[in-house]
C-alpha cells in the first residue's frame, strides 16, 4: 500500500490508501470518512447538518456511515448524554485492519430521533 499523507500517530489521515481504494465503499462514503478523519481535534460533526448539503440528506449520510461500519472502518456505541438524551459514540479508523473501537478517531453526536442541540 502507498502512503497518502500524515505520519503514523500524527495528524492527518496517517494511513495507507486502503480507504480510498476500498471497492466495498461508495465514493461518497469514502469522502465522508476522509472529511471526518481530517477534522480538527475537538470537532463535533453533526450528521444531520452534513445531510443539509446540496445533493445529500440525513438518510444518505446515515447510509454512508452504515457502509463504513459494514466495511469495518466505523464502530458505534449508543449511550446517554449528560441530560439523558440519546447520543451515539462513534470511532472511525483510516484502515479496516485497525480495530476501529480501539484505534479509531472518536466522535459523538445526537442519537437517532434527537436533535444535536437537545
Amino acid at each position: 500500500m502507498r502512503r497518502i499523507w500524515g505520519e503514523d500517530g500524527g495528524s492527518g489521515l496517517g494511513s495507507h490508501d486502503a480507504l480510498l481504494k476500498d471497492a466495498r465503499l461508495s465514493v461518497p462514503a469514502r469522502g465522508l470518512a476522509v472529511y471526518l478523519l481530517l477534522l480538527p481535534d475537538g470537532a463535533r460533526p453533526d450528521p444531520r447538518v452534513l445531510g443539509t448539503r446540496p445533493g445529500e440528506s440525513a438518510e444518505s449520510i446515515a447510509g454512508y456511515l452504515d457502509e463504513l461500519a459494514a466495511a469495518g472502518y466505523l464502530t458505534r456505541v449508543p449511550g446517554r448524554g449528560a441530560h439523558g438524551h440519546a447520543i451515539e459514540e462513534v470511532r472511525l479508523a483510516a484502515n479496516p485492519g485497525e480495530h476501529a473501537a480501539a484505534a479509531g478517531r472518536p466522535f459523538r453526536w445526537a442519537g437517532p430521533g434527537h436533535r444535536a442541540g437537545d
